[in-house]
């Protein structure tokens, strides 16, 4: 109430979720006349920009993933629970929800995989944090929330292997390059890939520019992937996040 423009967050919050559905409409009724405009219009993005600098067409494994880089405290957690629902609600209007194998949320620590899971509860949408124990019952109607770092290429006593839950998932990407190797070959990419190969990713971060810097394939990536961009100088902008003063201080 003491913001002088409160509505613009919530305007944010429209829009990017009317950007979603616009994309899953035309990603589940017609992928290639999709992937053609998409084509069509980087044609004409490319023209200005030297040859160091143009993106490389996209393929239709680029349109099974969005990213939203979104500024610490602007609503992530919301987004990623209207996500779901938004890709589920496509599944069923298209007849497909029985292809969906597993619903996977890949953290970058273990803390944050707990603190995701109390948002669930929290929302009343069923969730729980991974356990190779745990019966597959539920797959695909449950929420299964794992750190990145536990897995790998075989099963150990507390690794999972990548292969396990096979390829045909909705995967949502917490901050994945955090506390992960953040070269785009590495293994922690090549992990979620092959989880979604089939299927379909989110990925939510605010450091998508401190991530990718310095590595065009990276940077190559998530320009062609980034769905919405509400970084922190237009959250602080709108008049959200902090004050801050940079002092420089004598050595």
């Amino acid at each position: 109430a003491k913001r002088k423009e409160p509505l613009r967050w919530k305007y944010f919050q429209y829009l990017t979720l009317l950007f979603t559905e616009i994309f899953l409409d035309r990603f589940f009724r017609d992928p290639d006349k999709l992937l053609s405009d998409l084509n069509a219009y980087l044609k004409d993005f490319n023209l200005p920009l030297p040859e160091s600098e143009q993106l490389p067409e996209y393929s239709l494994s680029d349109l099974r993933k969005l990213a939203f880089w979104n500024a610490t405290g602007s609503g992530k957690t919301l987004l990623m629970h209207v996500n779901i629902k938004q890709y589920l609600h496509h599944l069923k209007l298209n007849g497909r929800e029985k292809e969906l194998n597993r619903i996977i949320l890949l953290t970058p620590n273990e803390g944050l995989s707990r603190q995701h899971l109390e948002e669930f509860q929290s929302a009343g949408m069923p969730a729980e944090l991974f356990s190779k124990d745990s019966a597959s019952l539920f797959a695909g109607s449950t929420v299964e929330i794992i750190d990145i770092h536990k897995l790998k290429e075989e099963s150990k006593e507390k690794t999972v292997a990548i292969d396990a839950f096979e390829s045909n998932n909705l995967v949502l990407v917490d901050e994945g390059h955090r506390g992960a190797s953040s070269d785009v070959e590495g293994a922690w990419m090549s992990a979620r890939n092959r989880l979604c190969e089939k299927g379909f990713s989110f990925e939510y971060s605010a450091t998508f520019g401190q991530a990718v810097k310095g590595k065009k394939a990276m940077e190559q990536l998530y320009a062609k992937t980034i769905l919405f961009d509400y970084s922190y100088r237009y959250f602080y902008r709108d008049g959200f996040g902090k004050d801050y003063r940079i002092l420089n201080l004598a050595d």
